[in-house]
């Protein structure tokens, strides 16, 4: 849904339950038209669908967020001045139940934009 078009994935790993990637978000796209003009910020929800979707494309399956039990926004994420974020993903299977910690941070690891913990199906 977003991927290839509001953001693209530059480095993508997944090693012993730690997903890293880094992505480049896309600061043209339509979004920031009204998240909002000469001010671009990077909705929540969408920092959200982007950990669902890297979740996707390193599992090769359809996550769906079933529980959220943590979700905090602690900077702003303008992608004309953090154009490249850094995500970590740290998952584990237990039964039908994907538990994961996630959290966005700028490259040079000064500014951490969100922390998120969930479960999916």
């Amino acid at each position: 849904m977003l991927i290839n078009d509001f953001f693209t994935i530059t480095e993508l790993k997944n090693i012993d339950g730690t997903i890293n990637a880094t992505i480049k978000l896309n600061a043209s796209h339509k979004i920031f038209d009204g998240h909002f003009p000469e001010n671009p910020i990077t909705p929540g929800v969408v920092q959200i669908q982007i950990i669902k979707e890297l979740l996707d494309k390193v599992l090769e399956r359809e996550c769906t967020l079933k529980e959220i039990g943590r979700c905090k926004f602690l900077a702003i994420l303008n992608p004309n001045e953090d154009g490249e974020v850094d995500i970590t993903i740290k998952h584990s299977q237990e039964d039908d139940v994907l538990k994961i910690s996630a959290q966005g941070s700028s490259t040079d690891k000064n500014t951490t934009f969100f922390k998120f913990s969930a479960k999916y199906a």
